[in-house]
C-alpha cells in the first residue's frame, strides 16, 4: 500500500467528476441539461421542457414543431430520444445576448446519423451556426456557408462528446480528443440569439435535417469560447468536461 502524507487536491483523485463539472459550469456562466426524469417538464405524456441542472432556474422549451415527439429513456445514463424525421428539439429563446462567442457541448449516442445536434440562431439576421452528424462526418457551419469545419465520426454506437465553439473569428469543432478549426467572420450574428437542441430553428418541415440520437447531456456557454482560450477559467471548465466524459461514460 502506498501512503502519501499530504492532502491531495480534488483533481488528483478519481470520483467527484460530476460535482467538479457542475461547479465549473456554474462558475463560468454555463448552462447544463442532464437527461433525467426530475429535470423534465411534462404535460400528460408530452415532454414540454427540459430544466437546467446547475441552478439557473431556466428551462429549455419544446421547439415549435415539437408537439410531443421527444421520448425519454431511463437508465444510467438517461437519454432524451430524438427520432428520425420528427422535430424532437428544444430551445432557449434569447439565451445568448450576441453571438460573439459561445461553446456548445453534447454528450450523445447515435449510429452516425444524428443529423442536427444543436444550433445557435440569430433570427433577426436569419443566420445560424449549427452542428450536424451524417454520412460519417460531423459538420459545423453557418447557414450562409461563410465558414465550415468537419471531422470524421468513429464507427460504433458508443457515447460521443462533440464540442462546437466560436470566438467571432474562428469556428472550432471537437469530437472526443480530435479538434479542427477554420477562420471566418460570420455575418449577421451581432444580435440576440436562440439556442436550439436537436433541431435548427422553430420552422416546421426540414425533416431531412432531423436524425436519430440519444442525448445524455447538453451544455451551453453563451459568451465563452472554451477551446483555444487562454483564460484559466475556460481551460478549467473544458478540462472538467473531458474528465467527466472520460470517467463517467
Amino acid at each position: 500500500m502506498l501512503e502519501i502524507a499530504t492532502k491531495l487536491p480534488p483533481g488528483a483523485l478519481i470520483g467527484g467528476e460530476d460535482r467538479l463539472l457542475a461547479e465549473m459550469v456554474l462558475r463560468s456562466g454555463g448552462a447544463r441539461f442532464i437527461a433525467r426524469e426530475t429535470d423534465l417538464v411534462r404535460e400528460g405524456d408530452a415532454i414540454t421542457g427540459w430544466r437546467e441542472a446547475s441552478g439557473l432556474e431556466v428551462a429549455a422549451v419544446a421547439a415549435g414543431p415539437n408537439t410531443g415527439n421527444s421520448g425519454f429513456e431511463a437508465g444510467a445514463p438517461g437519454a432524451l430520444v430524438c427520432r428520425e424525421g420528427l422535430n424532437c428539439g428544444f430551445t432557449l429563446p434569447g439565451f445568448a445576448p450576441e453571438v460573439e462567442a459561445f461553446t456548445v457541448a453534447m454528450i450523445y449516442r447515435s449510429e452516425g446519423e444524428a443529423k442536427t445536434l444543436a444550433s445557435v440562431f440569430a433570427g433577426q439576421a436569419q443566420n445560424m451556426i449549427f452542428v450536424t452528424e451524417s454520412e460519417g462526418q460531423l459538420l459545423a457551419k453557418d447557414k450562409l456557408s461563410t465558414v465550415e469545419v468537419r471531422l470524421p465520426v468513429p464507427k460504433g454506437r458508443g457515447v460521443k462528446l462533440a464540442v462546437l465553439a466560436f470566438d467571432g473569428r474562428r469556428l472550432r469543432l471537437g469530437l472526443g480528443d480530435a479538434m479542427a478549426e477554420a477562420a471566418g467572420r460570420v455575418p449577421g450574428l451581432a444580435h440576440q440569439a436562440d439556442f436550439f437542441i436537436g433541431c435548427r430553428s422553430n420552422r416546421s418541415g426540414l425533416t431531412k435535417t432531423l436524425g436519430q440520437s440519444r442525448l445524455h447531456e447538453v451544455l451551453f456557454w453563451p459568451d465563452r469560447c472554451l477551446p483555444g482560450s487562454d483564460d484559466p477559467e475556460d481551460a478549467a471548465a473544458l478540462a472538467a468536461l473531458h474528465r467527466y466524459m472520460r470517467w463517467t461514460f
